[in-house]
């Protein structure tokens, strides 16, 4: 018999709302290390706050988060930010440092009294930099990035934090094509079912690189929600109810585009 893989995350009858307004209920719902799974719907559905609830910033309106089996609501922020971190959608910077300095940020869990800045540390930043092709860029200020370079710089802290689940808001927002790429494939290949065992969970809105680059979906509309592998959610009738247009797949190779059509709201 195999050996049960334990859920890095859970939620339980998981209701979330804003000011009155109830954007999921009861949902059911658990990540395995391995998975990387895209959190999709209109603009305004309540992805960015869904995200912000599971990683437990934002308390739910009924039920509960379980991280490693224990509620999210009662673990410790030193252990919180050892499982999982979170990237959000916008970088706010209150003063100037450099880009390896923010990225060090990211060891904070791991540190002890006054330890900062120690060799281990800035070799890890290095690393993330790297692998979000912003190494060169180490010793330039954060505040005369661009909001993709910032984007990015902030990948590498999360990358430098090294949390077994990363949760991450629109990590695309403010990307060229090309930058895109290179965030999504690293995502892809972030979620291990190896050790150290890691998942991803992210907020998007497009659908083609979810399609291209996730393992799972949970996609959201009014009232209603969906969830499994993305090919068995991608589904032109199912993106037609939640997002209120219909849908057209193309063929291309292996992989599929999906064009909407028209509006039928």
């Amino acid at each position: 018999m195999s050996e049960l893989i334990t859920p890095l995350l859970q939620a339980e009858q998981l209701s979330v709302s804003v000011g009155g307004r109830v954007l999921c209920e009861r949902l059911a719902w658990q990540i395995l290390p391995g998975q990387f799974w895209c959190i999709l719907g209109r603009n305004g559905i309540g992805k960015s706050t869904l995200l912000h609830t599971l990683a437990g910033l934002h308390k739910p309106a009924g039920g509960r988060v379980l991280i490693q089996g224990q509620d999210i609501q009662a673990t410790t922020a030193q252990q919180l930010a050892r499982l999982r971190g979170l990237l959000a959608q916008q970088q706010a910077d209150a003063f100037s440092s450099s880009v390896l300095t923010a990225v060090i940020a990211g060891r904070h869990p791991y540190q002890f009294g006054f330890g900062w800045d120690r060799e281990d540390d800035r070799e890890l930043a290095m690393q993330a930099l790297e692998q979000v092709k912003m190494a060169a860029f180490s010793d330039h200020d954060v505040l005369r990035l661009s909001g993709g370079e910032r984007q990015r710089v902030a990948l590498a802290t999360l990358l430098a934090q090294d949390p077994l689940l990363l949760m991450l808001d629109e990590p695309t927002a403010h990307q060229d094509a090309a930058a895109q790429i290179v965030v999504m494939e690293l995502l892809h290949k972030v979620a291990n079912p190896l050790p150290p065992q890691k998942a991803v969970i992210a907020a998007c809105h497009d659908i083609n690189l979810v399609s291209r680059y996730a393992t799972h979906v949970l996609l959201l509309g009014d009232g209603k929600s969906w969830q499994g592998s993305a090919d068995s959610v991608l589904q032109p009738d199912i993106l037609q109810t939640a997002f209120g247009c219909q849908f057209e797949v193309m063929e291309n190779g292996a992989r599929r585009l999906f064009v909407p059509t028209a509006d039928i709201s």
